[in-house]
C-alpha cells in the first residue's frame, strides 16, 4: 500500500508517515512568526497605525489580556502570572484602564468594535466589580456595532454566577471553558482538578444566562493519558453539547517554561499514543456532528466558522479563528499583540513592567514587525492553507517582485511531493486542496512558504504533529 492510499482509519500507515515527517515547526498563528519580530521595535509605527484606523471607517477587533491566575496549571504555556494579591490586580487594572483611554485618544474619532475578547491568564480571577470597570471602559471608548461578538476565556472553578450575570449584561455571548481532561489522575498530574458534575452545572449556568455559544478546550498528550481515558473524556465532553471545541496537543518545553519541569516526563504519552488520541478526537467529533476547523478546532456544522471555511473565507488571528477577514486588532495589557494589515506590535510581557510604563507615561510596545509586500503575500497563502485547506498563488502574483514570484513558484514545486503521499490534490498548476490526511500535516506544508524558517535553527518549536 502506498501512502497515497492511506485513509484516516489506517493508523499504522499514518504513524509511518508521521515518523518520516516528524519535525519541529511554527504553529503559524501569525506570519511572519514571532521569533522573526524585532525586539527593539519603536512604538511610533504603532501609533501611526492607530491614527489611520478612523479613516478606514471599519470596525476593529479588540483584545484585553488579564494575565493573573489563582494557581498554576502545569501544562500552561500562556503568558500568565499566579497572584492572589488584590492590590496587585487592582493596580494592573488601573494601568489597563489608563492605557485604554490613552489609545482611544490616539484613534481620532469614534471607532467601533465588531469583536471583543478577554483572555488570560484567567479574566474572571477578578472581583466582578473590578472586571466590570475594565469592560465598561473598553465599551465606552470603543462601542460595539449592533451584532458585535464578545467572548471570554474562563476557569469555571473560580467563575461565579455574579461574573456570568455581569458578562451577560455587557453583551457577551461566547464563553470558552478550559477543561483539558476529565480523568482524575490526569487532572492531579497537571494540577487542574474538578468533577464532571461541576462542569455540567457550569455549562448549564452559562446557557441559562444567555450564552449562545459554549466553547470547550481540550489537550491531548498530557501525563497519564491513555486512549481509553481519552475516549471517556471525549464522550463526557459530548454530553455537554459544546458549540465549538479546541483540541490542542500539549507542547512540553521545560527549557522555556519552568513550571513544566514539575511534570514527570516518563508519564507523558508516547508519540504513537499522542497520534492515536488526535485521530480519536478527529473521528469522534466529526462522527458526532462537528466540522474539523484548521489543525485543532471543531465547530457544529451551522456555526459561523464552519460556514466561513466552506466558503473559503475563514481567517485566523491571535484571538483565534474568525469569519471576518482583515480586521485591525487593537490589544491591551501585558504581552498583548496588536495586528494591522502591515504590522504586528507587542506590549512588554512582564505585568509589573507594563504597569510601571503606564504609570510613568512610557511606551508599552517593545516588540513588533512591519510586513513588506512579500510578507503579506505569504501571510495570505499560509492563512488560506491553515484555515481554508487550499493553496493558491494570488491572481495578481505577476505584479509582485521577481524574487517573490520565483520563491513562491519554487515552494509550489516543493510541495508537489506531498501529492504522491496523499496530502494534497492539485486543482491546477499553482492551486492545491488539502486532503483529509493532509489536515494532520498543515504545519509541515506551510513551512515551505516561510521565507525566514531556514535561518531559525536555534528556535525551539513544538512538533508539527
Amino acid at each position: 500500500m502506498s501512502f497515497s492510499d492511506i485513509g484516516i482509519e489506517n493508523e499504522d500507515k499514518i504513524f509511518e508517515l508521521v515518523e518520516i515527517l516528524d519535525v519541529r515547526g511554527p504553529r503559524y498563528t501569525s506570519y511572519p512568526t514571532a521569533p522573526v519580530w524585532n525586539n527593539d521595535f519603536s512604538e511610533e509605527p504603532f501609533i501611526d497605525g492607530l491614527a489611520k484606523i478612523h479613516q478606514s471607517q471599519k470596525p476593529v477587533a479588540l483584545y484585553i489580556h488579564l494575565p493573573y491566575c489563582h494557581k498554576r496549571c502545569l501544562y500552561c504555556g500562556c503568558n500568565s502570572i499566579v497572584s492572589n494579591k488584590l492590590d496587585r490586580l487592582k493596580r494592573y487594572n488601573a494601568a489597563l484602564i489608563k492605557d485604554i483611554n490613552r489609545i482611544s485618544d490616539v484613534v481620532e474619532g469614534e471607532v467601533k468594535h465588531s469583536w471583543l475578547h478577554l483572555g488570560g491568564g484567567t479574566p474572571t480571577h477578578q472581583e466582578p466589580k473590578d472586571l466590570e470597570e475594565v469592560i465598561d471602559t473598553i465599551l465606552n471608548m470603543f462601542p460595539g456595532i449592533d451584532d458585535a461578538e464578545r467572548s471570554i476565556e474562563v476557569d469555571p472553578r473560580i467563575t461565579t454566577e455574579e461574573h456570568i450575570k455581569l458578562l451577560q449584561e455587557r453583551g457577551f455571548k461566547r464563553i470558552s471553558i478550559g477543561i483539558q481532561d476529565f480523568d482524575e489522575n490526569v487532572q492531579k498530574a497537571v494540577k487542574r482538578e474538578f468533577s464532571f458534575e461541576d462542569m455540567s452545572n457550569f455549562v448549564d449556568l452559562c446557557r441559562a444566562h444567555g450564552f449562545s455559544s459554549v466553547n470547550i478546550d481540550l489537550i491531548y498528550g498530557l501525563p497519564l493519558q491513555t486512549r481509553d481515558t481519552w475516549i471517556t473524556t471525549l464522550k463526557k465532553v459530548h454530553q455537554l453539547e459544546p458549540d465549538r471545541l479546541a483540541c490542542f496537543g500539549y507542547a512540553h518545553l521545560p527549557e522555556k517554561i519552568k513550571h513544566q519541569r514539575a511534570i514527570n516526563i516518563d508519564e507523558l504519552p508516547s508519540p504513537r499514543l499522542r497520534l492515536g488520541m488526535l485521530l480519536d478526537a478527529q473521528r469522534f467529533f466529526v462522527d458526532n456532528g462537528y466540522q474539523s476547523i484548521g489543525i485543532d478546532h471543531f465547530a457544529v456544522r451551522d456555526d459561523k466558522l464552519a460556514i466561513a471555511q466552506n466558503a473559503g473565507s475563514l481567517w485566523r488571528n491571535f484571538m483565534g479563528y474568525t469569519d471576518i477577514h482583515s480586521l485591525n486588532m487593537i490589544s491591551f495589557g501585558a504581552s498583548a499583540i496588536s495586528e494591522f494589515d502591515d504590522m504586528f506590535a507587542q506590549n512588554i510581557t512582564n505585568p509589573n513592567e507594563y504597569v510601571n510604563r503606564i504609570e510613568n507615561g512610557e511606551p508599552t510596545v517593545v516588540r513588533g514587525y512591519i510586513l513588506d509586500e512579500d510578507d503579506r503575500i505569504r501571510k495570505q497563502i499560509i492563512n488560506d492553507l491553515m484555515c481554508n485547506l487550499v493553496i493558491k498563488l494570488p491572481e495578481n502574483i505577476g505584479k509582485s517582485s521577481e524574487y517573490t514570484q520565483a520563491a513562491l513558484k519554487l515552494a509550489i514545486d516543493d510541495i508537489k511531493a506531498y501529492e504522491s503521499i496523499g496530502l494534497l490534490k492539485a486543482d491546477s498548476k499553482f492551486s492545491f486542496r488539502v486532503t483529509e490526511l493532509g489536515k494532520l500535516f498543515l504545519r509541515n506544508i506551510a513551512m515551505h512558504f516561510d521565507r525566514y524558517l531556514p535561518n531559525q535553527q536555534d528556535v525551539k518549536f513544538s512538533r508539527t504533529v
